[in-house]
């Protein structure tokens, strides 16, 4: 008797472990769920806010989204948001894009990198604006502003400058002089056809096209990308979200 009786708390010690390595492993499990269940909450969260973001880009005119495209972090939907709006063209291409008659300036001129714009709010006279573009950087200048500078990556893609001046409607003429070197640089101007003869483009090893009478092409052609970040001061982002939108001038 003794004997069985032994045997039976070594039976119940057994299953005691048993049960309290089952129930470990259980919580262990439960609490992995519980953290990926989480995360996967917060990419959703996140990629929603970056979704909602690219979408309200989508709503602005293509001035308004390069000037809030700069990379600035800022609050939207109780999350940390960076937008980066640059001008594209193609993947192989660096895009200059030059806005005559836009929505805040008459001339707008903004680089490949967006790293700033170069704005004339108002035209007086007839203003210059002047394009130098090397293998390794850029100047866009205009008589009486501040010049906007900014380095080329050192690769060979070739550069378009593509001005739009459909919704250009002042009586002044405007000059653009455009120079090239070590690179190759064309340059596409688009006109509603009535305001051609007030629109000059002049190029030094630059191929020039004029598209006259093109009006419904009132449009800018954007490559955007969207970083959601949880905390403000956050060095990874939680979502990214990219896009190639066509905004209205």
């Amino acid at each position: 008797m003794k004997n069985i009786k032994g045997m039976t708390f070594i039976e119940v010690l057994i299953a005691t472990a048993l049960v309290a390595l089952v129930a470990g492993v259980l919580l262990t499990a439960f609490g992995f769920s519980l953290v990926n269940v989480k995360k996967a909450e917060k990419v959703l969260s996140s990629t929603f806010v970056a979704q909602s973001k690219m979408e309200a880009l989508q709503g602005m005119d293509a001035i308004t989204a390069f000037e809030e495209g700069r990379g600035q972090r800022h609050l939207f939907m109780d999350k940390y948001v960076e937008a980066m709006v640059k001008p594209y063209f193609r993947d192989d291409y660096y895009a200059f894009y030059i806005i005559l008659g836009g929505t805040v300036a008459d001339i707008y001129a903004v680089p490949p990198d967006n790293s700033g714009a170069l704005r004339i709010p108002a035209i007086t006279g007839n203003p210059t604006l002047s394009i130098s573009i090397s293998s390794s950087g850029y100047s866009i200048s205009s008589p009486g502003y501040q010049a906007l500078e900014g380095r080329l990556p050192g690769d060979q893609r070739e550069v378009l400058v593509l001005i739009n001046g459909v919704k250009y409607s002042a009586q002044a003429n405007i000059s653009i002089n455009i120079s090239a070197v070590g690179r190759t640089v064309r340059a596409w101007v688009y006109d509603a056809g009535s305001n051609a003869s007030r629109i000059a483009v002049n190029g030094s090893s630059v191929e020039i096209k004029h598209y006259s009478g093109y009006s419904y092409r009132d449009y800018s052609t954007v490559k955007a990308q969207v970083k959601v970040y949880d905390k403000e001061d956050d060095l990874q982002p939680s979502a990214t979200f990219n896009g190639i939108l066509q905004l209205k001038n």
